[in-house]
């Protein structure tokens, strides 16, 4: 039954409903943009406007550490995971093999784990194996959890592509390798900035994970934030949540200009 179809009741009460969780999403946000302004910090209502919690926040080294390790991590596990997913998304696109269904079931798996649990559980086999802390540790890790995204934004942009492109390229007497990477690569290139981009924003944010793999010389920037909220009550931590939720916000926005987020994140299997 279509919305438009429903009692007004029925309507009224989804909309309320969509309404109540929106809120309940964005209410935190805004509360933390909103203190990361406030002259009095976490005292509401806010008694003046200032920047200083942001020259603060900047200004100290932790955060400093923090943005670098979550950057070097966030593309290191953006592009591992997008070099493994690539085959794996072709593979599941263009080919019937058996287990396929299995394959996609397996790599889609971490989803299906809580972060918490699938964090501890690596956790424990890494430090069996010897791999108790350290970069490698937690690229490891976050390649594990972003590769589902990588394989389902790829396999969206495979399957939406025309592959009597390809054909044309062949007939024309180029080889399979050559028309693949002549004409299809530069047709899926938006695809492939997309996944980059979301990889990386899903690993720059991550805590779950971080939390269990994270060594001294190798802190994240959500786990350094953690750290200094449980020692010192202050608007500092809120002035680099609210940058990190910017950042984020504009990384979207870029995706969406350049691939669109509907193109990348919709499978139309072609016939």
């Amino acid at each position: 039954m279509s919305t438009a179809s429903m009692p007004n009741w029925r309507r009224l009460t989804l909309t309320a409903v969509t309404f109540a969780i929106l809120f309940f999403l964005f209410f935190p946000i805004a509360v933390t943009i909103l203190v990361s302004f406030n002259s009095s910090g976490f005292l509401l209502p806010p008694q003046g406007f200032t920047l200083d919690w942001y020259a603060q926040a900047w200004d100290m080294d932790e955060f400093k550490r923090g943005i670098l390790v979550s950057f070097l991590l966030g593309v290191a596990a953006a592009a591992v995971a997008n070099a493994l997913a690539f085959p794996m998304a072709l593979a599941l696109v263009r080919y019937d093999f058996p287990g396929k269904a299995a394959l996609n079931l397996f790599v889609m798996s971490p989803l299906l784990i809580p972060t918490t649990i699938l964090g501890l559980a690596l956790y424990v086999f890494l430090v069996r194996i010897g791999w108790g802390g350290g970069f490698v540790t937690l690229l490891v890790g976050h390649v594990m959890m972003v590769i589902p995204f990588a394989v389902r934004i790829l396999t969206a942009s495979l399957a939406i592509f025309d592959r009597s492109l390809e054909e044309a390229a062949r007939n024309a007497g180029a080889s399979a390798f050559r028309a693949f990477v002549s004409v299809s690569l530069p047709i899926l290139k938006t695809g492939f900035i997309a996944s980059m981009m979301i990889c990386f924003i899903i690993s720059w944010n991550d805590f779950a994970i971080s939390i269990f793999l994270a060594s001294p010389g190798w802190t994240p920037l959500p786990i350094q934030i953690y750290s200094h909220i449980q020692f010192q009550y202050d608007a500092i931590s809120a002035a680099v949540v609210s940058s990190v939720i910017l950042l984020s916000f504009l990384a979207i926005v870029a995706i969406d200009r350049i691939a669109g987020l509907r193109t990348v994140m919709t499978r139309r299997d072609r016939r």
